[in-house]
């Protein structure tokens, strides 16, 4: 966490609560180290998210599509979706 902060607030479940302050405890640390941690976690992944939608987009714009056969191995590699 940097120097400079923000104090937010907001309302959760007690069970919510309850969990994590059972993990502070077991790591040894307080509640808004927890907090920030899975903060953090969840804009890593949502960002990352973002950008590859994006960069799916921006190819779609450009008209960038897989070809029929590239389509095909795909989805004898991976499985079609149900």
């Amino acid at each position: 966490m940097t120097n400079a902060s923000a104090r937010i607030s907001f309302v959760t479940a007690k069970g919510k609560r309850k969990k994590l302050d059972q993990i502070a405890g077991a790591f040894g640390t307080n509640l808004s180290s927890v907090i920030n941690d899975a903060l953090d976690q969840y804009i890593d992944l949502h960002q990352w998210q973002l950008a590859h939608i994006k960069k799916g987009v921006e190819a779609a714009k450009k008209g960038d599509f897989a070809s029929d056969k590239e389509a095909d191995v795909f989805f004898k590699k991976y499985g079609r979706p149900l």
